[in-house]
């Protein structure tokens, strides 16, 4: 051990040969991509690419994954997008003839048809993650603006802290904790009485607003810290010339302030709209058979239901709808997620 620091000036012969290959353009790049890039490999590319071939198979008798040559192809995903006895394009008119039915508060009958289960499923679950994402920013959006430009300076930290105080508990004891309070009998329950609308004692269990309520909740911190680090940024000079030069103190927020902060509204939306509409737990826990979502489709598939392919194939889909968000925000916010 002793003769490892007497050559050349205290560096033993494997730190020196240890510098040299890191140092080296190429041999240093392998060393230090090789760990992530087998963890990457390993845990997330082939796992992925496997999900992406059972996509393609069918579902035997016995739950068994069929991947022979004549049960290859893309049927799960005919299976998941066309109904029965329809062509594509019949699929894709039902589709938005269907949401425009969904929409208004009177039945068109614009089709002859609807979309597949799977397809409303997943409208259902897109509709639910811009639900919470615009009361995510409704709630958030003053709530940041306060903390980075109306509160004092020496509170910011502290009201950041209350902020991601929630994290500090576990994510399925925030769930529950929800439950107690929108349990029949509950106090918030008992407390809600009071509104001429409401009648004391109810649950608002096994509900769509149970869901939306727990989805906001759990994630609307991911809203209230970009769009924080965004406000803080901006220099509010510009806003008191805007005013200088006639705008009201709306004006002058509308034209100056909000336009200087899309980029953390942007970023916000996409991180709270990403796992809002993939969510599994929250629906689970807290909506009834009524408001499963497309994570919940996936996951039965995978378990009781024993239909990898088509989960698999749900997977795929699921994944697509989250790169197009991701590909909105490349283009519309700062684009550093890639």
């Amino acid at each position: 051990m002793g003769n490892e620091h007497s050559v050349d000036g205290g560096e033993s012969p494997v730190r020196r040969a240890i510098r040299t290959v890191r140092r080296n353009q190429w041999t240093g790049l392998v060393v230090n991509i090789t760990p992530s890039a087998f963890w990457l490999t390993v845990f997330f590319l082939i796992p992925l690419g496997v999900m992406f071939y059972y996509s393609f198979g069918q579902r035997g008798a016995f739950g068994e994954v069929l991947l022979g040559p004549g049960n290859v192809g893309l049927q799960q995903y005919k299976l998941f997008f066309v109904p029965q006895d329809a062509s594509i394009l019949q699929a894709i008119w039902w589709t938005i003839s269907w949401m425009v039915d969904s929409v208004v508060p009177f039945e068109l009958g614009l089709a002859a048809g609807e979309p597949t289960p799977y397809v409303q499923l997943t409208i259902k679950s897109i509709a639910y993650g811009l639900v919470t994402t615009l009361v995510s920013l409704a709630i958030g959006y003053p709530t940041a603006y306060y903390i980075a430009h109306v509160a004092p300076a020496r509170y910011q930290s502290l009201l950041l802290v209350l902020v991601i105080l929630p994290f500090w508990a576990s994510y399925l004891v925030r769930v529950y904790a929800i439950q107690i309070l929108l349990a029949r009998n509950s106090i918030l329950m008992n407390a809600l009485g009071v509104l001429p609308f409401f009648e004391a004692g109810q649950s608002l269990m096994n509900t769509r607003f149970a869901v939306l309520l727990g989805l906001t909740y759990i994630w609307i911190p991911f809203m209230i810290l970009p769009v924080y680090a965004s406000i803080e940024q901006i220099d509010f000079t510009l806003k008191e010339a805007a005013m200088d030069l006639g705008a009201d103190r709306f004006e002058a927020f509308r034209r100056v302030i909000f336009p200087l902060s899309m980029p953390g509204v942007v970023a916000g939306s996409i991180l709270v709209f990403i796992p809002t509409t993939g969510a599994y737990v929250i629906p689970e826990l807290l909506g009834g058979t009524q408001s499963q979502m497309i994570g919940n489709f996936i996951a039965n598939q995978f378990g009781s239901a024993g239909n990898w392919p088509l989960g698999s194939a749900g997977s795929f889909i699921l994944m697509g709808i989250m790169l197009a968000a991701i590909a909105i925000y490349q283009r519309y916010g700062e684009g550093d997620l890639a």
